[in-house]
């Protein structure tokens, strides 16, 4: 596969889209530093020129008001200053812009991932998991390891907290699975886990906040195993959701 250098990452997935080719992944999803784009048998990686293959983004810790544009058109911001030496992610997200999100039918690279919906509605559909629904103020979702989905709408400056681990991970376009799928399997296991979602009409507006995430990075300090990290966002996420 060859790699080429790009000065802008969104510019170059829409250039080589005009000739033909399609996106297969994007890489990391809050700061994208990396795509694939492929035609026929091709494929080609395009690589920020100041961000080498393989090289870690260092962490920065984005203040209040300090977002970055990553994939979809979503807006990130960091909670987490250093993310655990890349154990664990803890994303603000807001979509600003109100109807259709251009988002497309993917998965992720990951270990664990669960949203938690601070403000507004979000449309969402996942595999196996019957219709859209609406993913309003207080619930959340357990996102398993590369369950399909998509985002699919939104209410003008809607907001998650996504929590994932690890922190950096690949995102991965689905070119044949049309969401929403024809069959209903709510007990189906995804890499160990299954699809599950509170729902929950009055939530505390101060939760999730950045004391609770400096609170969770602590804790993040003394783990040591996978079932530790684990156990850790189990318990702050049923801190914020009143699981």
């Amino acid at each position: 596969m060859d790699t080429i250098p790009v000065e802008d990452l969104d510019t170059a997935i829409e250039q080589y889209k005009a000739l033909g080719y399609r996106l297969d992944m994007i890489f990391p999803a809050d700061n994208p530093r990396e795509a694939v784009v492929s035609r026929g048998g091709e494929s080609v990686q395009l690589v920020l020129e100041n961000h080498p293959v393989g090289e870690t983004s260092a962490p920065l810790l984005r203040k209040e008001g300090s977002w970055i544009k990553g994939r979809a058109g979503m807006e990130y911001r960091d909670l987490i200053p250093d993310r655990m030496g890349g154990k664990v992610i803890a994303s603000h997200i807001r979509l600003t812009t109100g109807g259709e999100v251009p988002d497309y039918v993917h998965y992720h690279k990951i270990d664990f991932q669960m949203i938690y919906c601070l403000k507004g509605r979000i449309k969402v559909v996942y595999e196996d998991q019957g219709g859209s629904f609406w993913l309003e103020t207080g619930d959340c979702v357990l996102q398993p390891p590369e369950i399909r989905h998509r985002v699919l709408e939104c209410e003008a400056n809607s907001e998650v907290i996504e929590i994932t681990m690890p922190a950096e991970h690949e995102t991965w376009v689905e070119h044949d699975i049309t969401l929403p799928t024809d069959e209903l399997k709510p007990d189906r296991d995804f890499g160990g886990q299954r699809f599950f979602v509170t729902s929950l009409r009055t939530a505390d507006p101060a939760f999730p906040n950045e004391t609770t995430c400096e609170e969770f990075a602590e804790r993040m300090k003394s783990v040591i195993t996978p079932d530790e990290i684990l156990d850790a966002v189990i318990d702050v996420s049923r801190s914020l959701c009143r699981m």
